[in-house]
């Protein structure tokens, strides 16, 4: 399968707490995986290196074989954020009408009810966004996400918040979304949630990434 993301010997630091030293990891097309590690570990560093938001010190980081400092693919990268989820909430208006504005804001010139089948919300799409559960404001973040048809899609924490059994059905619905092709990157602590659904984990741990199968992950949800 094709390399979407290639991290090599990646070194961040803040001041002079270094957050990740020589860090490395690939994924590849299609897979769905988490970043996990403590509080403070590095998880939303991670992605904001990626997302070309910071720069390290030190390593290489490469999406579909170029290095981002010679080419962002920004357009080949969706991002959900913890507070674009929560924000959505506080928006006076109706589920399509957030996907329409999303749609002309991007030049997209395709019908908002596409987006809304594709996340399920089509029954849903003239409510206002306060009626809506935490797992179905998720979709809609997903949904205005997906309009850049983005073959990498990152998440950070999405489900803080939310219930065990939205949690549960919005990790199912992202593993849906990498059986297409999709490759997914989601940042974590529901790690319980999310094992039914991920292909594995990359968990940092004192600045550098460590993979970790089903069977790593069960031990590490029973302690």
């Amino acid at each position: 399968m094709n390399k979407v993301l290639d991290i090599e010997n990646l070194t961040f630091a803040y001041e002079e707490k270094k957050i990740l030293e020589n860090f490395s990891c690939s994924i590849e097309q299609g897979n769905f995986v988490a970043i996990v590690g403590e509080n403070g570990a590095g998880k939303s560093t991670l992605l904001n290196l990626i997302l070309h938001n910071l720069k390290p010190l030190s390593g290489k980081i490469k999406i579909f074989g170029d290095d981002i400092d010679q080419k962002n693919h920004y357009q080949d990268i969706a991002y959900v954020s913890q507070s674009s989820v929560q924000n959505y909430r506080n928006f006076p208006t109706t589920v399509i009408e957030v996907i329409y504005n999303h749609l002309k804001f991007l030049k997209v010139k395709e019908p908002p009810e596409k987006y809304l089948d594709l996340v399920g919300l089509t029954e849903h799409q003239n409510k206002v966004l306060s009626e809506l559960s935490g797992g179905q404001l998720q979709r809609v973040a997903l949904a205005a996400a997906m309009i850049k048809n983005a073959s990498l899609i990152l998440l950070d924490e999405p489900t803080t918040g939310i219930d065990k059994k939205f949690s549960r059905e919005f990790f199912g619905f992202l593993q849906e979304i990498a059986s297409s092709g999709k490759t997914i990157v989601i940042v974590t602590h529901a790690l319980d949630d999310a094992i039914d659904f991920i292909d594995y984990a990359i968990e940092i741990r004192n600045a550098s990434g460590h993979i970790l199968s089903r069977s790593d992950l069960q031990q590490l949800v029973v302690k």
